[in-house]
């Protein structure tokens, strides 16, 4: 038994698969709340014994409307070398490209720092803390005297090298951290194993989401990509989600989106990477006062709601969406036509920039309105069954697709594995490997991890190679061993589970 939830901006869908991979899908306003909807689910079927995995818009929400209003220090132990002043408050201690501590923080002055802060979150980052995240830990230790645990965030677990890139995804995860172990704590109170989406399409366990909260960020473009693919077996295809909020665009080739790299956050790069799509603030909440105005206040009459949205406008036109008659009864006297016609035609243009010759319907309006848009755009199109709730499915029928970053020193026979250091002798990987025993190394531990947390061995085999370097350790014209860092991915995409 599969549970896949996605908690989007306005509501709450559910799909659930079942062992003869039957799919049954719900939907609840996002008002019910997570706790009631996992209780009501858990009246019929134990959640304990299913596979749960949750998206939530959390990271995106927070980063959109709080991310400033949400105070952050930032601790910053560079070491010898460049001026990270811009970044933060800068400590002493220093972490070589070897991992070596050369240099321990300075106690006192951790201390007067954050004696004298105000922040509400902390964000501690330290140069080369991914091949020894030692000195982090000696500052988190002290910190706890002055923030929460749930308030700190380490840079050592987002699990890249590039410093600057590091420090900023590492004060996102700092402002994101509290909601996510919040969420997680509730979640906890059903079952203890579960699952978190991410932006890129794969799943994690909640205790890897908790240490790089940012991962979660933007999952439910994935979502739908993933789900749209599910449902309808269109390896190419753009998909138009027509969402309360918002209305997005995510293209599909050869069956998966396409990655942005390198995601920037308030005008900062940061390591987050996630499904490349296009939103615009329009959606079937969207307020009418007048004129379609591209933000939600409520949710609209036909369901209950006090104000005329983008759905009553199109009850007006004919369809029969909810309590359509309410609908009809608010909207008598306006053009519903013109306004129908006006948000046809903005996503219309729109899909017109699209390289896809078939559009992928999804989101509760798709069956009213997607046919219309893809005439006006010259496109073939499919609204699935289930499409309504698309976005839970791509949840719930998506693989485990752990990261691992892996640092070898072949001379010291150190491994370096997410920020936690092994020191033990190499079997495969010790004196001079060539690259190709590297990478096997780190792909190997890659796929251990995530058959720990549960994988199937099938979805172990296609493992994408994020980056890779190495280079020999030379001492007194001796080559004495190699250093090498690897970061792998399993493969996010659809799990044998449903295949």
């Amino acid at each position: 038994m599969i549970i896949g939830v996605d908690v989007g901006g306005t509501n709450t869908d559910v799909a659930i698969i079942d062992e003869d991979r039957n799919l049954m899908t719900y939907k609840y306003p996002n008002e019910y709340g997570i706790t009631n909807i996992l209780k009501e689910i858990d009246r019929n079927i134990d959640i304990k014994s299913a596979r749960l995995v949750i998206s939530t818009s959390l990271p995106l929400n927070i980063i959109a409307s709080r991310f400033n209003e949400i105070k952050t220090c930032s601790l910053v132990i560079p070491g010898p070398g460049l001026n990270y002043s811009d970044y933060g408050i800068i400590l002493k201690g220093a972490v070589n490209h070897r991992g070596d501590i050369v240099e321990n923080i300075d106690k006192e002055e951790v201390e007067k720092v954050l004696s004298e802060n105000k922040a509400q979150t902390l964000a501690i980052s330290a140069k080369f803390s991914i091949r020894n995240p030692q000195i982090e830990y000696d500052v988190l230790k002290i910190s706890l005297k002055y923030f929460d645990r749930k308030d700190i965030a380490l840079s050592n677990y987002v699990g890249f090298l590039n410093f600057p890139l590091r420090i900023n995804t590492t004060i996102v995860n700092a402002k994101i951290m509290r909601e996510v172990w919040e969420l997680t704590d509730a979640i906890r109170k059903f079952t203890e194993n579960f699952f978190y989406y991410k932006g890129d399409g794969g799943i994690i366990p909640w205790q890897v989401a908790l240490r790089n909260p940012s991962e979660l960020y933007n999952s439910s473009p994935a979502a739908v990509a993933y789900g749209a693919y599910y449902l309808t077996k269109e390896e190419n295809a753009l998909v138009i989600d027509i969402g309360g909020t918002t209305t997005d665009f995510i293209l599909i080739r050869d069956g998966a989106p396409e990655i942005e790299e390198r995601v920037k956050i308030h005008g900062k790069r940061t390591h987050i990477r996630c499904v490349k799509s296009f939103s615009i603030p329009y959606g079937g909440d969207s307020l009418f006062d007048g004129e379609l105005k591209p933000y939600r206040i409520d949710k609209p009459i036909a369901f209950g709601g006090k104000h005329i949205t983008l759905t009553d406008l199109l009850n007006g036109v004919g369809e029969e969406v909810g309590n359509f008659r309410e609908s009809r009864r608010a909207v008598k006297g306006i053009d519903c036509e013109r306004y129908v016609d006006y948000y046809i035609d903005m996503i219309a243009k729109k899909a017109k920039e699209f390289d896809a010759d078939k559009i992928i319907g999804t989101g509760y309006l798709a069956r009213y309105l997607i046919p219309e848009i893809a005439k006006r755009c010259g496109k073939r199109f499919i609204v699935p069954k289930h499409s309504e709730s698309a976005n839970a499915v791509g949840v719930a029928v998506s693989r485990i697709s752990l990261t691992l970053y892996a640092r070898f020193d072949t001379e010291r026979s150190i491994a370096v594995y997410n920020g936690e250091v092994n020191k033990e002798t190499f079997e495969k990987v010790s004196g001079h490997p060539d690259d190709e025993e590297i990478i096997n190394s780190a792909i190997n531990k890659a796929k251990e991890l995530a058959a720990n947390f549960g994988a199937n061995e099938e979805d172990l085999d296609d493992v994408d190679i994020l980056y890779f370097s190495s280079f020999p350790i030379v001492r007194g014209g001796i080559m004495r061993g190699k250093i090498a860092d690897v970061i792998v991915q399993i493969k996010p995409g659809l799990s044998s589970n449903v295949l």
